[in-house]
């Protein structure tokens, strides 16, 4: 029947009463009751986990097609196109239901009931029979056949229990083994089907299936009318990330899917571990979630209470006020709330590490220390890799050095901190760098005669260096593992010959670049070889983009030079560049294939962030916006060294962590009385 009347949603009765949809039975179609019960009286219901938008090709992976109204007890309700999609369908598997719909059954309108019924959804959740899981319809009918394919591909794939394993590299071996004996990893048509037409839907990259996913008891997945069992799902996302990590197809990960697949085993040990009784802290959540996608920025928090250890906002020295949805704030507000609460709570400065680049188009009004948890983070934390292998400013002292911040929540102050030393000189980041656009300021830098590392060119020294570049992390070891050293040398040599090939082209057009009567050398082999097509593929660059005018072949050749004068005798550099050379022109790739270790794990950690060296000698990686003149601080407590930059009024702002050789185990404060350090008021 139809009607023209909008939904008029009643207040609820108790602090504990939620609303549920009945689909009745042998009705008309989309006509619903919407009642009221109360979470007291443990009422039987599923509840929906679905996109509010629909499917879309756009890059955001996402659209806001309304899919028009529905009737609810005699009133209209408007719905996006999934939603509708999935009630139709719904209509069909579950008849009689009682179901819980966030879109429906809370009054979005209503901001004290929404701030209200989202603090309850942990319970919601947690209290559902079954969660339903929409992944949406079918783009078309091929699609549907290859979805049933993709199933039979999933039940061939071997079942391999994580907890049967003390760690997470056991199960990776155990899993290539599995793999390799049933030859599915030679079925690269499989795995892109498995990525494209099921991980690649927009239910896996929205914030709040997260919280869904945890929380629920049992769980079925729909697509369209097909049943995906939740079991191979889950076993398939596993063994996915495996294939990914140990780069079997090397084509499927230039997909933007890639964080979300490496994030969804993450989301299982969530869950097994909630469902042990064990909640994980609210930052690590945070932590995990910022490449997830919302409809209300505000929800990149909200969506994680319900599943979070709240301890981390909780002070051990003194009472902080409650920390729950409020859907009266701003963003600004929640942001800058929910980041004060953390430092002064239990977190304390493993949220500065949050912080990112502040390089994007019209960043949020916020202080310089709050991040922003609306964008993903550019570079990943240093401070939240797990359990934290890094204490450059020691445990956190006693209350006087604790963080504090101010009443208007605009100012943070850092009672205790020491100076490294301001930068004196920075590298271009490590995508330029990978793109081989320009790379002239590395090789100067690192061939610096105040680097202290330089000075000594010594193969510990050598050592120090690679180690410096990556973090001391790779292969998810800390620390890295030394055999990575032998790639780090190829990988330089390598990056020598794109670097000296790369000026040479673009200097070749350019008159200008060389004295008169000089002529450009000839390109080595690489640039025309298939050599220089894996140098340019996914693993080892972002975008293979031409060098700019001003990449002069004689100041790369003169930073080369430098570089190779200082450093060979810690690295065997011309004995490489010959065995190379002969290597590229005998088209063997050996060479060039051992560089992959250290090239993934450098673009990994480095893509975003800059090789910098300051005016006391010392070397370290830091944010892409670090700059000549900032300066690097330890601050007691905090696990990582920091980048800060002072502004007008003495106060500084926060640039981002940073990683300093000689510095992350406390070395910076030996003999210093806490106490005795200096504040730093941050804006």
């Amino acid at each position: 029947m139809e009607t023209s009347t909008k939904l008029r949603y009643q207040p609820l009765s108790t602090s504990s009463s939620i609303r549920l949809l009945r689909i009745r039975k042998f009705v008309s179609t989309l006509q619903y009751d919407l009642i009221e019960v109360d979470l007291e009286n443990n009422p039987v219901y599923d509840a929906l986990s679905y996109t509010w938008q629909k499917q879309s090709s756009t890059t955001s992976g996402i659209d806001s097609e309304f899919g028009g109204s529905i009737n609810c007890n005699g009133m209209k309700l408007d719905v996006t196109a999934n939603l509708r999609d999935g009630l139709l369908r719904l209509e069909q598997l579950r008849q009689e239901t009682l179901i819980w719909i966030d879109a429906i059954c809370i009054n979005q309108q209503d901001l004290e009931e929404r701030s209200a019924q989202v603090n309850m959804m942990g319970r919601i959740f947690r209290s559902a029979r079954t969660v339903v899981v929409w992944l949406g319809e079918p783009r078309s009918g091929s699609e549907v056949q290859t979805v049933e394919e993709t199933i039979r591909f999933m039940e061939g794939l071997p079942c391999i229990k994580e907890q049967q394993y003390e760690s997470v590299s056991d199960y990776e071996d155990a899993a290539v083994a599995a793999l390799l004996e049933m030859t599915v990893v030679a079925l690269n048509s499989e795995w892109l089907a498995l990525g494209d037409i099921i991980f690649h839907r927009s239910w896996f990259r929205r914030c709040w299936i997260i919280q869904e996913v945890v929380l629920a008891s049992v769980i079925q997945v729909y697509y369209g009318l097909t049943q995906i069992p939740w079991g191979l799902l889950q076993n398939a996302a596993r063994l996915l990330d495996v294939v990914r990590r140990r780069n079997f197809f090397t084509q499927f990960w230039r997909h933007g899917q890639t964080t979300i697949i490496g994030s969804i085993p993450m989301i299982l040990l969530a869950r097994e571990h909630c469902h042990r009784g064990k909640l994980w802290r609210f930052e690590t959540h945070i932590a995990l979630s910022r490449t997830y996608q919302v409809t209300d920025q505000r929800d990149k928090i909200f969506a994680l209470l319900g599943i979070s250890d709240r301890s981390s906002l909780e002070s051990p020295v003194v009472k902080l006020s409650a920390f729950n949805a409020d859907y009266t704030k701003s963003i600004e507000q929640v942001y800058t709330e929910c980041a004060a609460h953390l430092i002064e709570g239990q977190a304390g400065y493993t949220v500065l590490s949050m912080v990112e680049a502040r390089s994007y188009p019209a960043p949020r009004p916020i202080p310089s220390w709050v991040p922003d948890f609306s964008v993903p983070p550019s570079p990943p934390p240093l401070a939240i890799h797990g359990q934290c292998p890094f204490s450059a400013g020691g445990l956190i002292g006693p209350l006087l050095t604790r963080p504090t911040v101010s009443l208007d929540m605009k100012e943070l102050h850092l009672p205790a901190a020491a100076r490294l030393g301001r930068i004196s000189r920075t590298s271009e980041t490590g995508e330029e760098m990978c793109s081989l656009e320009r790379m002239t300021h590395f090789f100067r830098l690192l061939a610096d005669p105040a680097l202290r590392l330089a000075k000594s060119a010594t193969p510990a020294a050598a050592e120090a260096l690679w180690r410096t570049l990556i973090a001391n992390f790779a292969e998810e070891q800390h620390p890295a593992p030394a055999s990575l050293g032998t790639s780090f040398a190829q990988w330089i040599t390598y990056l020598i010959v794109r670097a000296l090939d790369t000026a040479s082209h673009a200097s070749a057009h350019a008159a200008d670049h060389f004295p008169d009567g000089e002529f450009p050398p000839e390109p080595t082999p690489t640039f025309n070889s298939p050599v220089r097509d894996f140098i340019g593929s996914g693993l080892h660059t972002t975008t293979l983009r031409s060098a700019p005018p001003e990449y002069r072949y004689a100041d790369v050749r003169a930073a080369v030079d430098d570089f190779i004068a200082a450093w060979d005798g810690a690295i065997p550099l011309r004995e490489l560049l010959d065995a190379t050379r002969m290597a590229v022109a005998a088209g063997d790739r050996a060479r060039l294939n051992l560089t992959r270790r250290f090239a993934g794990t450098f673009v990994w950690m480095c893509s975003a962030r800059r090789v910098f060296s300051t005016e006391q000698g010392d070397l370290g990686i830091a944010h892409q916006s670090a700059r000549v003149g900032d300066e690097v601080v330890v601050v007691s407590g905090a696990a990582v060294p920091f980048v800060v930059r002072e502004v007008e009024g003495g106060a500084y702002v926060l640039i981002g962590e940073a990683f300093v050789h000689g510095a992350m185990s406390g070395e910076a404060l030996e003999g210093k009385d806490p106490l005795a350090l200096e504040g730093l008021h941050m804006v």
